[in-house]
């Protein structure tokens, strides 16, 4: 208590040089402790909450040629955002179904071996678009209407992240919209 009561009655000295001095002082460990020891704490903290965020879509292929455009078969998307403070590497995606074929749930889509395990960078983004209509003859056909499918993304040190659901009805709508379009 004796230092403290010191280095306070150094803001009221007389001479202004040494009260300069100490406002420095104070500004310059004020900086250093947020810095160097609060900023490192929280982003430990907030890393600890962030999680990768798994997207499952659907896009539609616009294609353009000199006969017109024509509208493609529709794609399931999945993008997948590292949202952590590190980096990770991913395995290749799972397709989790609400009803089991063959006595499983779980589906690999295959993918070529040197593209997995992919690196994501903090902040980086990564998507993977699959064929419906092979996708419908491997898996939704096998499916009632109200049956989804999700995503399942696992990393190299374990760790799970699951997409949003997309029921067999919506995909099997959205891969009438080509033959409607081209009708046209």
């Amino acid at each position: 208590m004796k230092y403290w009561d010191y280095y306070i009655s150094l803001f009221s000295d007389n001479d202004n040089k040494i009260v300069i001095a100490i406002w420095a002082l104070t500004i310059a460990l004020i900086t250093f402790f947020l810095n160097f020891i609060i900023k490192p704490i929280y982003k430990n903290i907030i890393g600890y909450f962030q999680k990768v965020k798994v997207e499952l879509g659907i896009s539609h292929q616009l294609i353009q040629s000199v006969m017109g455009s024509s509208v493609g078969t529709p794609l399931i998307t999945i993008k997948i955002t590292n949202n952590t403070n590190k980096t990770i590497y991913i395995n290749n995606p799972t397709i989790k179904t609400s009803r089991k074929i063959n006595n499983e749930d779980k589906f690999v889509v295959p993918k070529p071996a040197e593209m997995f395990p992919k690196k994501l960078e903090v902040g980086e983004q990564f998507g993977l678009d699959y064929d419906s209509n092979s996708m419908y003859n491997q898996i939704l056909r096998n499916l009632k209407s109200n049956d989804n499918i999700k995503a399942i993304i696992t990393t190299t040190s374990s760790k799970k992240y699951t997409s949003n659901s997309i029921t067999q009805n919506r995909i099997i709508g959205h891969m009438q919209i080509p033959h409607e379009m081209n009708k046209r």
